[in-house]
């Protein structure tokens, strides 16, 4: 009986003015890639438009993340912040595995959850998410109750205006079939937080196997980039777009783009 191959794995770390934060995670990565289930082939740090640091921080170490991981390490830079979903966007559309896996700079959320995610891969799940929020989950170092009750209105809110569920629509630990990158990625249209509603959005609505998974994380306040009422505000416009885009602009270019096959071009 012949063994099936093992997934590829490309992991995608998008990074802005980590410097105080990265050397944390770079040691944890030196530490090698254990065995998840999935071969890692590469991994991506995205320096979005950092100011500080980071860039030289990371680039100082590729040759020996590369020896630690067995997995080709890339630092792409450009100049201007285009924020987290644009990073993970521009990224993953370049790659060539079987999955991709985004984290956060900080590592706040372990790559040993991917021991949970492991039963989803092999049966061919689109997206994976880990969630911090529904029951099974389980924080090293746990939010404050302000942040604990912003972050579950979070979740009513966006539900009931999205029209789709998610226990956590903002995790930073998502994994995307090759398949999904291709076909929805080009469909995403928000550059910063509002990416990750609208992945699970369009990965719902267009019928992609999607499976949140509980997952052990902890909470890291030093260097955090969210603030907690401009981020309500930005969240709460991002939704409309996501749902805006869908009613009135995606129609007809979901529908071409999804089922290319059922159209065609005249010329003349």
């Amino acid at each position: 009986m012949a063994l099936k191959k093992q997934k590829t794995l490309t992991l995608v770390i998008p990074l802005y003015n980590e410097g105080e934060r990265i050397e944390k995670t770079l040691k944890t990565l030196k530490k090698g890639f254990p065995d998840y289930g999935l071969k890692l082939t590469s991994v991506i740090f995205v320096n979005d438009g950092s100011t500080d640091n980071t860039k030289k921080k990371v680039e100082r170490e590729v040759k020996r993340l590369e020896r630690a991981l067995c997995a080709r390490v890339r630092v792409l830079s450009y100049r201007s912040n285009r924020g987290r979903g644009y990073a993970i966007r521009f990224s993953s559309l370049i790659t060539d595995s079987d999955y991709v896996l985004y984290a956060d700079g900080d590592l706040s959320i372990p790559l040993q959850n991917l021991k949970n995610f492991r039963p989803y891969v092999v049966q061919g799940y689109d997206l994976l998410f880990g969630s911090k929020k529904m029951p099974g989950a389980q924080a090293i170092i746990p939010r404050s109750t302000i942040r604990k009750i912003v972050g579950y209105g979070h979740t009513v809110i966006a539900s009931l205006l999205l029209g789709v569920f998610a226990w956590d629509y903002q995790g930073g630990f998502k994994m995307f079939s090759r398949k999904l990158v291709r076909e929805v990625f080009p469909l995403l249209s928000i550059d910063r937080w509002g990416f990750d509603m609208e992945v699970i959005f369009l990965s719902k609505k267009l019928g992609y196997s999607t499976v949140e998974v509980p997952i052990l994380w902890s909470h890291v306040e030093s260097g955090s980039k969210v603030k907690l009422l401009r981020d309500i505000g930005r969240s709460l416009r991002e939704m409309s777009v996501i749902k805006y885009n869908w009613i009135v602009r995606r129609n007809v270019s979901i529908s071409v783009l999804a089922h290319p096959k059922s159209f065609s071009l005249t010329s003349r």
